[in-house]
């Protein structure tokens, strides 16, 4: 994979944007009684670094699957941000969202094949309830995972990858459109199907989006059930207040640094900071 090295200004000015963002989202959380955690690599880097990891380059949050949909239908896009989804771009290829700053771009390789802009954003992620009971599990993942999948490749062809991987990449693009396939009507098949899954009592919850070795990422939901503040940079932010679990799912040790050579950040393509 295609590895990112910036300067320490340029990383500066992209973390520096990054939480100007996140802190308008987390106002718009406060104000309208929403609950929002850290995710993933933020999460880290809230817990381990009190703010961005040193050399990663974006920002991550994730949403229970009612907060989320809350979050869609109270947000409107305005002068300074639009949020990416795929009510507002029925080509958009995640199940998750983007909060995106207007007039700035912020784009990986793939990017280029959308039929629209990425700007510096944040990804606001959903977990969904898991269902219990061994075979009705695997068939919600398997099923709701092959939707994801799917969804992404009917529009983008991966090429920074291994040959294997690229020439299958490339197959499945091509197939699915052929047979007209497109994220609109996968997203809708996708959510039908979650929705009957929904349970105030589940056990666990999943995120599609993010996986480990080819396979969603499964937690407690009693992990995500009550939200700590930490700081931030400058600023508090909310973290599930059993994110050890949660880190140690992730990242194993994940106090540990990784060594020199495994510090990098996503191989983006094209960088404009419009007037910020």
């Amino acid at each position: 994979m295609k590895l990112k090295k910036y300067d320490d200004e340029t990383l500066k000015h992209i973390h520096d944007v990054e939480l100007m963002i996140l802190k308008d989202f987390i106002k718009f959380c406060e104000e309208n009684d929403l609950t929002y955690f850290m995710y993933a690599g933020s999460l880290l880097g809230a817990i381990r670094h009190k703010g961005f990891i040193p050399w990663d380059d974006d920002l991550d949050v994730v949403m229970l699957r009612d907060e989320f949909e809350k979050f869609k239908r109270l947000y409107s896009s305005n002068e300074k941000y639009e949020l990416l989804s795929i009510e507002s771009e029925e080509n958009y290829p995640y199940l998750f969202v983007k909060l995106t700053l207007k007039n700035t771009r912020f784009e990986e390789e793939w990017a280029s094949q959308l039929e629209f802009d990425i700007g510096f954003n944040i990804d606001v992620f959903v977990l969904d309830d898991l269902a219990e009971g061994k075979y009705k599990r695997y068939y919600q993942i398997m099923r709701s995972f092959l939707y994801n999948r799917f969804m992404i490749t009917s529009k983008i062809r991966l090429n920074d990858i291994s040959f294997v991987s690229k020439v299958v990449s490339h197959s499945m693009y091509h197939i699915l459109n052929f047979f007209k396939a497109n994220p609109a009507k996968l997203n809708k098949k996708c959510l039908n199907f979650l929705r009957k899954y929904s349970d105030a009592n589940a056990k666990n919850v999943f995120d599609i989006s993010a996986n480990a070795n080819e396979y969603p990422l499964i937690y407690d939901k009693s992990d995500f059930k009550e939200v700590e503040k930490v700081k931030f940079e400058d600023i508090y932010v909310n973290v599930p207040k059993n994110y050890d679990n949660i880190l140690t799912e992730l990242y194993g040790d994940y106090m540990e640094l990784p060594p020199e050579e495994k510090r990098y950040n996503h191989p983006i393509d094209y960088i404009d900071f419009g007037e910020y």
